[in-house]
């Protein structure tokens, strides 16, 4: 009996690969918007904890759902089509329950997150219908910018009541997630020596600044929301000059944290002052 043959017939047991995604830099990209909303709200009750749970588990359902598919279309392991069917029942469920929970809190504004979740989801799927990976720059700005919802998400459930500064933080939070997006695909492929078009980290860096600064202007944000973009532009500047190697991955990656982090302080002070 061949190998594939006992691995597709062992029992399965819960590992990484079954319930957390792959591209480790997302989880800063769920949770920065989350603590910047919080924070900008300037509320932490319950209703916000159960945005908290509940976008967790959506944000780890995704990599169960994937492992059942392809174990369900004969592309994955079939021993582990029923451990990634009991996450994802137990994942939904979560999610199910800290809905009704801030329904019974009487949150019943946060249905208009429904509106760009829908439309994200949609392009997403578009998307992966008319490609062979997961992993295409489409997919990835597309999953950034809807993972940048947990900032208004945040702030709807601390007030149960909606304002301008929920879409604008959102917003911000979006663009900060997508400009890394460019950021870490340039650095990656610089890292294995692949060819790759360096125009579209460095424009799609001045268009987020341009807008960020126009929406300053008009009075929308406080302009120490700015400040974070002007420090983008500026390292996808010094990228672009020349290919930028990551010496060490796993250093790359809690820098990447750390600008997240940073970033995202600078923008909730700026409501905060």
């Amino acid at each position: 009996m061949s190998d594939s043959t006992n691995n597709t017939q062992r029992p399965s047991r819960l590992r990484k690969q079954l319930i957390l995604p792959a591209e480790h830099g997302s989880w800063s990209w769920l949770l920065v918007p989350f603590l910047v909303g919080t924070a900008v709200s300037k509320t932490a009750n319950l209703p916000v904890l159960l945005v908290l749970v509940g976008g967790l588990a959506a944000f780890l359902l995704r990599q169960p759902a994937t492992v059942w598919l392809k174990a369900r279309q004969g592309r994955g392991r079939r021993s582990d089509e029923p451990l990634a069917l009991r996450l994802l029942l137990l994942l939904g469920g979560v999610v199910l329950l800290c809905g009704v929970g801030l329904l019974v809190y009487g949150r019943i504004v946060m249905i208009w997150l429904l509106l760009p979740f829908a439309a994200l989801l949609l392009a997403y799927t578009q998307v992966a219908q008319s490609r062979q990976t997961t992993r295409t720059l489409q997919m990835e700005l597309i999953g950034a910018a809807g993972l940048a919802l947990m900032a208004p998400a945040a702030m709807l459930a601390a007030l149960g009541q909606s304002y301008p500064a929920v879409w604008l933080v959102w917003g911000l939070m979006a663009a900060q997630n997508v400009l890394g997006v460019f950021y870490v695909r340039q650095r990656i492929a610089d890292t294995h020596e692949r060819p790759f078009n360096r125009q579209p980290l460095l424009w799609s860096h001045v268009a987020g600044l341009v807008v960020v600064v126009g929406t300053a202007v008009a009075g929308l944000i406080p302009w120490l929301a700015v400040l974070p973009f002007v420090g983008f532009l500026l390292r996808a500047v010094w990228t672009v000059q020349q290919p930028r190697p990551i010496g060490n991955i796993k250093q790359f990656g809690f820098q990447e944290v750390g600008v997240e982090l940073l970033s995202g302080a600078l923008i909730a002070a700026a409501y905060l002052v």
